[in-house]
């Protein structure tokens, strides 16, 4: 026994693997530890000394480190996205909006939002129910098919209205401000947002508004890309826009 963990740890010295002090000479080999440790890292009788111990210790906490950074990237890379957008919006760059929104999500996101106000009120069943919902699309399409265009989209998160879409200034419009200028506006943007898996992430917006008067941005991972999917509408203005829709159709 003495002689074949003598072996082990001689080979190990060579350019065997940790796992050898288990194993014996046997041993597979496993990652993502050098295949070679430094001579000076053993003794005279083939045994780890402190520096063999310290220098695995070194590599750990650098791959712990790197492990770190890459998740702390990941965390943050939505809100970086979000920020881009925004001055995206500012400069009415419309290519990089483009790449940075996924309309057809963003579509179907303001039609349920809107026609379920619509129907909130409505106390119908069946085929009743059915036909004023297509009734209530036929409405609100329109206004939704506004929204979800580039230049709607710079409309509604410049001033918090789509008053071209629309008309005129709502009372309730909030401008949607993306600022994380300061740490602090950074840090409050972060904790009150709402992850959804590792692959979506719902933020409030501004953060420092009361909550009937945030919209909710949601950004979702595809691919490499972070990407606008959905703007959750305050209740205030989903009604005022109702209400529009309503004026203009007839």
């Amino acid at each position: 026994m003495e002689t074949a963990l003598s072996g082990s740890f001689t080979d190990l010295g060579k350019g065997g693997h940790l796992v050898a002090l288990f194993y014996g000479s046997s041993a597979p080999h496993i990652g993502p530890f050098p295949d070679r440790l430094p001579d000076h890292s053993f003794d005279s009788s083939g045994r780890l000394c402190s520096e063999g111990i310290t220098e695995h210790m070194r590599w750990t906490l650098r791959i712990s480190f790197l492990l770190f950074l890459a998740w702390a990237i990941f965390m943050v890379s939505p809100f970086v996205a979000l920020y881009d957008l925004s001055k995206a919006v500012e400069a009415k760059d419309i290519d990089r909006i483009t790449e940075r929104v996924n309309f057809h999500a963003l579509r179907n996101s303001l039609s349920r939002q809107i026609l379920g106000e619509y129907m909130k009120d409505q106390d119908l069943e069946g085929a009743e129910r059915d036909l004023a919902t297509e009734a209530g699309a036929a409405i609100l399409n329109p206004v939704v098919e506004q929204l979800v265009t580039p230049q709607g989209l710079i409309d509604l998160l410049e001033d918090g209205w789509p008053e071209k879409a629309v008309g005129g200034m709502g009372g309730t419009a909030v401008p949607l401000r993306s600022d994380m200028g300061s740490l602090k506006q950074a840090w409050r943007t972060f904790i009150f947002s709402e992850a959804q898996g590792f692959r979506s992430v719902t933020i409030p917006v501004p953060v420092d508004e009361a909550k009937e008067k945030q919209f909710k941005i949601t950004m979702r991972l595809r691919s490499t890309t972070w990407r606008l999917s959905g703007i959750e509408l305050p209740a205030p203005l989903r009604e005022e826009l109702i209400k529009r829709a309503a004026v203009a159709s007839r």
